[in-house]
């Protein structure tokens, strides 16, 4: 039986008449799906020098040659991310002028924004704005800021942007009232909101360093006549009390001997001096050591409680103008943290906006911080929140905190300026006892003598 053979390929008919083979009917969709596919043409002959470099092997000299260069470069000293970091810093604080030493002052902030919200207001387009400003401004900071954001615009990028770029001027909270103004249509809104909370925070300030200021001037001119009457006068006298062989008190010879050694060893203490103040600015950069100190300070009984109705009036200041713009509440405390200087709140406000984000109720974490909070404070927020007017509520409560706090400052001012009054006057009275009395007793024994 003869071997079955596989037929490979496709076959061709025969003709039964004669025997042959016979050729198939010309069909187009049958050519199209019976025609092998052709074979790719060769590749043309190419060198190593006839194509860019890295499309084709090179060659095993040039192979070595890179390895040789590879082996032979230093490695990176930084992460990508960290020099990615350090390129987009270095270029804009290049755009920015310098930002990270630019300064203006509260003032030129608020004029800032009310004058670009009005100009926003009369329907000024906002680039033209920032020219009009630029062209109004005498000072250098502002105008830097300005040619920056100028420049922005013109680059399609937002004021907010440019904003960002200066974060020793424009606090977190600016950055992100301007950012919802642009995104919500409302930028004049929201910088007249803006420059209101500047002014009520700044207003709050200076109450506090009003209460303050009297107190330091008194103790500071104590201070100096005291230390004129030590180093100056009491020295010319005792050359006086030795010839007379007059008996110094203990007063003078303690104060003599206070005198002497801070005359003698005065470049030793200024270092120490120094080195001290250093100690202490150190140490308040390190977190830990700062949030125990700044906890410390909240306890003290009048003290405390001011610092904490100046926080809690500028926290719900911050919070309820967000809130009023549109922000989100959990980015609205968010914001809010970033904003606040006192890392206790700061520590405090993360965590609640953390359990806000999962669910819980703004004002039960409140009433959870009641040695932060006051009671009276978190009851407004709890009726704002119940009725569907937090933002308000919380401007409510600011306001609230803020004439607290002008009272708490009238009777601190009340309070310092009879304890520096005792204080200056034992001080003084130390002195007259240190020079008028061997002054007496000279005078006792010449008239004694006599």
């Amino acid at each position: 039986m003869p071997p079955r053979v596989k037929v490979v390929g496709p076959t061709v008919p025969i003709d039964a008449k004669n025997g042959k083979k016979s050729s198939p009917r010309f069909s187009p969709s049958a050519a199209a799906k019976e025609a092998p596919t052709p074979p790719p043409p060769a590749p043309p002959d190419v060198t190593e020098d006839s194509i860019p470099g890295g499309l084709i092997a090179p060659s095993p000299k040039a192979a070595a040659k890179a390895a040789k260069e590879l082996k032979a470069a230093k490695p990176a000293k930084t992460s990508t991310r960290e020099e990615r970091a350090k390129r987009f810093g270095a270029r804009d604080r290049k755009q920015a002028g310098g930002s990270r030493f630019l300064r203006i002052s509260t003032n030129e902030k608020i004029m800032f924004s009310k004058h670009l919200a009005i100009m926003l207001e009369a329907g000024i387009p906002l680039r033209e704005a920032l020219e009009v400003m630029r062209e109004e401004t005498s000072s250098k900071a502002i105008r830097r800021i300005l040619d920056v954001g100028i420049a922005d615009l013109s680059n399609g990028f937002a004021l907010s942007t440019s904003l960002e770029k200066f974060p020793r001027v424009f606090r977190s909270f600016t950055v992100n009232m301007v950012r919802v103004g642009e995104s919500s249509g409302t930028l004049s809104k929201a910088l007249l909101y803006e420059a209101l909370e500047l002014e009520k925070s700044h207003e709050l300030v200076g109450k506090v360093k009003g209460a303050l200021t009297y107190p330091i001037i008194i103790f500071v001119g104590a201070m100096g006549i005291a230390g004129f009457l030590a180093f100056y006068i009491l020295p010319k006298l005792i050359p006086v009390f030795g010839s007379m062989s007059v008996q110094l008190p203990a007063t003078t010879r303690a104060l003599l001997a206070g005198s002497t050694f801070i005359r003698t060893h005065w470049l030793m203490i200024l270092g120490a001096l120094v080195l001290l103040a250093a100690a202490v600015n150190a140490a308040w950069r390190i977190r830990p050591v700062r949030f125990a100190l700044e906890s410390a300070i909240l306890r003290i009984p009048l003290f405390g409680k001011l610092i904490r109705g100046v926080q809690v009036a500028h926290m719900t200041r911050i919070l309820g103008t967000l809130l009023t713009s549109g922000v989100q509440i959990v980015e609205a405390i968010r914001v809010t943290s970033r904003s606040t200087e006192n890392l206790v709140y700061k520590r405090t406000l993360d965590r609640i906006a953390v359990e806000v984000e999962r669910g819980e109720e703004i004002t039960a974490q409140l009433t959870k911080e009641r040695a932060l909070f006051p009671a009276i404070v978190t009851g407004m927020v709890k009726i704002g929140d119940r009725t569907g007017k937090l933002s308000e509520s919380l401007i409510t409560a600011a306001e609230f905190s803020e004439k607290e706090v002008d009272v708490l400052t009238k009777t601190l001012s009340t309070l310092i300026e009879p304890i520096t009054l005792l204080l200056v006057g034992g001080l003084v009275g130390f002195l007259a006892l240190a020079i008028i009395t061997p002054i007496y007793g000279l005078s006792s024994g010449i008239g004694g003598g006599a």
